[in-house]
């Protein structure tokens, strides 16, 4: 036993050596298979944080469709309101619109009737001063609000025209 200790072979040094030459085929084999096995470990790898990273990226998607679908249900929620609230306000200038012509035609007919009434009369106001001062006090208001309903419908014009 000694002399194996030292490194001679023992008898039977031919079985020893066919013992060893299989064990060191192994080791190339298994030498061999660790790249190979590495190469499959980086694909897998790579496969699974590309498979990772697709649904990720579909996920926040979907995310960012649906919030942008939520805004523009909001907006146009937010139009059909402001559509609305102009269809009625330009509803209501129409209506003061037309009041006002009314107001001023009424206006221009008082105004011809005490025209009239005043050629009508003639002589007979020149001798009373109250008379004709009532008289033209009457047509001077009655100047003031015409002009105030001119300017009122001046406006509600330029109102509708800018809706």
């Amino acid at each position: 036993m000694n002399d194996q200790d030292l490194g001679q072979p023992p008898a039977g040094g031919q079985q020893v050596a066919n013992c060893h030459q299989p064990a060191a085929g192994r080791r190339k084999a298994a030498v061999g298979q660790k790249p190979v096995l590495y190469f499959l470990l980086i694909i897998l790898l790579w496969a699974g944080l590309v498979g990772v990273g697709y649904f990720a990226v579909q996920r926040q998607l979907q995310k960012s469709e649906q919030f942008f679908a939520e805004q523009l249900n909001e907006l146009r929620t937010d139009n059909q309101r402001l559509t609305t609230d102009i269809v009625d306000a330009m509803q209501l200038f129409e209506q003061e619109l037309s009041g006002s012509r009314a107001e001023m035609q009424q206006l221009r007919q008082e105004m011809e009737m005490i025209q009239e009434e005043l050629e009508l009369t003639g002589e007979s106001l020149t001798g009373t001063d109250a008379t004709r001062q009532s008289l033209t006090e009457r047509i001077a208001e009655l100047d003031r609000q015409l002009a105030g309903l001119q300017e009122q419908l001046k406006k509600l014009e330029a109102a509708v025209r800018a809706l």
